[in-house]
């Protein structure tokens, strides 16, 4: 009798834990701009506009939007980047603002949408390039009940996209 009941008693457990983990996977928040669709492409970046471009990998392709209000500036400019990721689904989606050359400042570095600010002198040059990166991590994790067992796969997708800023004298 104690022994059904406590088998009775780890049967339950178990299977709310796995409707629980089932339940909490996958979606968004509004922090984290993950869309439900399940088409991906990959985009570039243009000056006040996008630029499509494939990049497949084996695990899956990501679907991130860039967008510059604008690519030329003067010293002390800024510049609005404003990044956008679709097409997964995913417990975790990571933004990271990378100032690669170190020219002028980021607002910040793991938002959506991100304020660059030129530097105020050119030190004697007359155009200075300014690389900035951005680099999308999406951990995707899929769990499975085959034949009475639990199977769980993640995969992690990620996509660097460059963006060209130029700043030149007055």
């Amino acid at each position: 009798m104690q022994k059904s009941l406590l088998l009775g008693l780890v049967y339950c457990v178990c299977l709310i834990g796995l409707t629980l983990n089932i339940s909490g996977c996958g979606g968004s928040n509004l922090k984290n701009p993950v869309s439900d669709s399940d088409t991906m492409d990959d985009t570039g970046v243009e000056s006040d506009d996008t630029q499509t471009r494939d990049n497949t990998d084996n695990t899956g392709e990501l679907d991130v939007t860039v967008t510059v209000t604008q690519k030329t500036v003067k010293p002390g400019e800024k510049v609005e980047i404003t990044a956008s990721v679709q097409g997964v689904t995913g417990t975790s989606v990571t933004l990271n603002w990378l100032n690669i050359t170190g020219y002028g400042s980021l607002s910040s570095d793991d938002e959506l949408s991100v304020t660059w600010t030129a530097p105020d002198t050119l030190d004697g040059d007359s155009a200075k390039v300014e690389v900035i990166q951005l680099v999308v991590t999406v951990i995707r994790e899929n769990v499975s009940v085959i034949d009475n067992e639990i199977q769980t796969e993640t995969q992690i997708l990620s996509d660097t996209i460059e963006i060209l800023l130029k700043v030149v004298r007055e």
